[in-house]
Formats: structure tokens, C-alpha cells, sequence
């Protein structure tokens, strides 16, 4: 087991609407996407009481958003380990705005990045997973798949300057479309059906030895 996740910690795991999927509806709050799943998976693996799940996404969101609700939903819980998967919207602006959001540069992601991981570490979160964006489009839109290889590339970048693990989700994805065409990852090019999911989450499980 990779050091990283210790006995009774609490894992909050932070993003967009990959990481949401309904958890605000779901009775046990982790929604139904790759989150709960591998809080299955710790429950089968180690026992119910082995680690708290906390499942903080919210649809929609960019790294703009979670700047605002940080301290609500990540520095207020004091979780011990600590989850970001986010990107996607930030890019996929770039084809229209949404709700007044619009598209979020590389010079910008990476500030806002930095502010949410260094908030969390003045905080006292010490233990950070950075999982990169996925897939849109299927990587069919060609500008949008270059801006997320580079969102990818800065996410990879700042893991390694913050001594975080770095969990390859879209790297993942971009193999998987290529070595199995015949599955469906995504619902509508971004958000992940089942297969896509158990692949965040077999990833993410991966990447920390779990």
C-alpha cells in the first residue's frame, strides 16, 4: 500500500461535475461516479472503517469556482488526503460561456491552481493527489485536446513541485479510446459513463498502490 493513505484518514475528493455525479442527491453523499466506487473498493479491500470518503464536486465548476468555496469545501473539513480533479471546464469554455464562466488560460490555471494547493497546505493538508482533466469530445476537437494535454502537462508539473501524487486520468483515457473504440467512455464526450468512471477510479487506485 503506497504510504501516502494512513488508517482512519479522511479523503476529500474535489472537482467538477466528474467528481459530483449526483452526490448532493445520493443518501451516502458520494454520488454515483468514480468517487463512490472506490470507496467501495477501499470497503472491500480494508473494511468499512479503514478511511472517510468525502466527495465535495460540484457540476460546472472550474478552478475559479473551487478558488471561491475553498474554504468552506476543503479547508473547514481538515481532511488528511486531499483530491483535485479539475480542468475540463476551464478549457471547454472556450466554445461558449455558461452561466457567465468563460475559457481560463494556462497562465491563469496555473495561478489558480497554485493558490488552491497552497491554501490547502498552509491549512495543514499536507497529502495531495492531483488526477489530470479528461477527456471532451473524445478528442475529436483537436484545440480542445491540445489545451487539456497542456492543463495535463501543468497538473503533472505542479505534482511533482508540491510532492503530490499524480494520478494519469487522461493519459488513461486517451489509451483506452484508442485501444478499445468500441466502448463508450463518456455520455455526451466529457462526462464519463460507467466504464469511464471504473477507469478515474482504477487509475486513481492505481497510481497510489491501493
Amino acid at each position: 500500500m503506497n504510504t501516502l493513505l494512513r488508517s482512519g484518514d479522511t479523503i476529500l475528493f474535489q472537482g467538477d461535475s466528474i467528481t459530483d455525479v449526483g452526490r448532493r442527491e445520493s443518501p451516502d453523499g458520494l454520488g454515483s461516479g468514480y468517487v463512490a466506487q472506490l470507496a467501495g473498493l477501499f470497503q472491500a479491500r480494508y473494511g468499512a472503517a479503514q478511511w472517510t470518503v468525502l466527495n465535495r464536486g460540484i457540476g460546472g465548476d472550474r478552478t475559479v469556482e473551487l478558488l471561491a468555496r475553498w474554504k468552506v469545501d476543503c479547508l473547514d473539513l481538515r481532511p488528511d488526503v486531499l483530491s483535485i480533479k479539475v480542468g475540463v471546464n476551464d478549457v471547454w469554455r472556450l466554445r461558449g460561456e455558461w452561466e457567465g464562466q468563460t475559457y481560463v488560460s494556462a497562465k491563469e490555471f496555473d495561478t489558480n491552481y497554485r493558490r488552491l494547493l497552497d491554501q490547502a497546505r498552509t491549512s495543514g493538508i499536507g497529502r495531495l493527489v492531483l488526477v489530470s482533466p479528461t477527456v471532451i469530445e473524445n478528442n475529436e476537437d483537436q484545440e480542445l485536446a491540445d489545451l487539456l494535454e497542456e492543463r495535463a502537462a501543468q497538473v503533472r508539473a505542479l505534482a511533482r513541485e508540491y510532492q503530490a501524487v499524480y494520478v494519469p486520468a487522461r493519459e488513461a483515457f486517451v489509451t483506452a479510446l484508442r485501444s478499445h473504440p468500441e466502448v463508450q467512455w463518456t455520455s455526451d464526450g466529457c462526462h464519463p459513463t460507467a466504464a469511464g468512471h471504473a477507469l478515474i477510479a482504477a487509475t486513481w487506485a492505481e497510481a497510489l498502490g491501493v
